[in-house]
């Protein structure tokens, strides 16, 4: 008789506990349950055309490191944090090699930002690509930090204990950015309903 396979209903912490003993399915449950975000980080970081090697990456090191894992915090902030830091290596590898840091074809890591709803008619989709070039310029104007903030909250969709965690700040650091990131895009977008 062989063993069920493992139920996603299981909590992270007992996948993580499974995991830890060599447990490859229960890893793959967890990479199922959180790839998305990690590879939404990633584009935030290093671009639509460097997400897929970059979150590949981060994942690998998130199970090469699953000792180090200690359960502080939860398991979607430690990969969310390692998927970061192997952007930012990425970012000053290139910049080390004086290559561009991200190439971008319009794009600019917005990955809610892709294209107009193919729905809407042909005036609305126009109105739609107007609306998202307007936002990328005036996330331009925002710091990095705030950007950063801006792009973890509303395209990685991480809630603010989790993008604290993930930038280790305080989690009133990340609200008064936020705060101030959403203020300006307002004020910068405000005709735009």
């Amino acid at each position: 008789m062989t063993a069920a396979p493992l139920q996603p209903v299981l909590d992270e912490r007992e996948l993580v506990d499974r995991a830890k003993g060599g447990d490859r399915e229960a890893f793959g449950i967890l990479v199922t349950r959180h790839q998305r975000r990690v590879w939404l980080v990633c584009r935030q970081y290093v671009g639509a055309d460097e997400a897929d090697p970059a979150s590949q990456e981060a994942l690998i090191k998130a199970y090469t490191r699953l000792d180090a894992f200690d359960g502080r915090a939860a398991f979607s902030t430690w990969v969310t944090r390692i998927a970061i830091n192997t952007c930012l290596d990425l970012l000053r590898k290139r910049r080390r090699e004086g290559l561009r840091l991200v190439e971008t074809d319009g794009d600019d890591h917005s990955p809610s930002l892709d294209i107009p709803d193919e729905r809407a008619g042909p005036e609305e989709q126009a109105r739609q690509r107007q609306t998202i070039a307007r936002l990328r310029e005036a996330e331009e104007s925002l710091s990095d930090r705030q950007r950063e903030v801006f792009r973890l909250r509303f395209y990685a969709q991480m809630n603010l204990e989790e993008i604290a965690d993930s930038l280790n700040v305080h989690t009133g650091t990340v609200k008064t950015l936020l705060h101030r990131a959403v203020h300006r895009l307002r004020r910068e977008l405000g005709d735009i309903r």
